[in-house]
C-alpha cells in the first residue's frame, strides 16, 4: 500500500471511483496538493479492478456510476476481499435508504457530495484510514 515516500513519509494512496470529469478533476487536483497519490477510476469495473490490483489505502466511492452502481462493487468488495481498504461513499444521493443500504454493505462513511468539499473530504482521510485499522484490530 501507500507510494513513493515524500519527506520521508509513504504516500496514502487514493482510489477515486468518480465518472464525472469535473468532479473527479476537483477532487484529484486537492488529494494531490494535500500529498495524497490518487488513481482515478471512471468506471464501476475500472474502479474493481484498480482496488484488486493496486491496494489503495482508501476508497472514494460514487455510486451513480455508467456500468454497475457502486452498491454492487460495495457488495463485490464485501463478499470478494476479505482485507479490503476503508470505502468513503461520495455521491449525489442523501437519501436515507441509500445510506443505509451503503453502510450496510461496510462502507466507513456515506457522504453526499453537495454537503462536502474536496478540502473537507481530503483532510478526513487519514482520521478514516486509522479509524478503519482500529475497527479491524482484534478486540482483547
Amino acid at each position: 500500500m501507500g507510494g513513493p515516500a515524500r519527506g520521508g513519509r509513504e504516500l496514502i494512496h487514493v482510489l477515486l471511483v468518480e465518472d464525472d470529469p469535473a468532479i473527479a478533476e476537483m477532487y484529484r487536483v486537492q488529494l494531490e496538493y494535500d500529498g495524497y497519490r490518487v488513481t482515478v477510476a471512471t468506471t464501476g469495473d475500472t474502479g474493481y479492478e484498480s482496488l484488486v490490483a493496486s491496494r489503495p489505502d482508501i476508497v472514494l466511492l460514487d455510486l451513480l456510476l455508467p456500468d454497475r452502481s457502486g452498491l454492487e462493487i460495495m457488495a463485490d468488495i464485501k463478499e470478494q476481499l476479505a482485507n479490503h481498504p476503508p470505502v468513503v461513499i461520495l455521491t449525489n444521493y442523501g437519501e436515507p435508504a441509500m445510506m443505509d443500504r451503503g453502510l450496510s454493505l461496510g462502507a466507513l462513511e456515506y457522504l453526499v457530495k453537495s454537503r462536502v468539499t474536496p478540502a473537507s473530504v481530503s483532510q478526513s482521510i487519514r482520521g478514516w484510514i486509522e479509524q478503519a485499522r482500529r475497527g479491524s484490530e482484534p478486540q482483547n
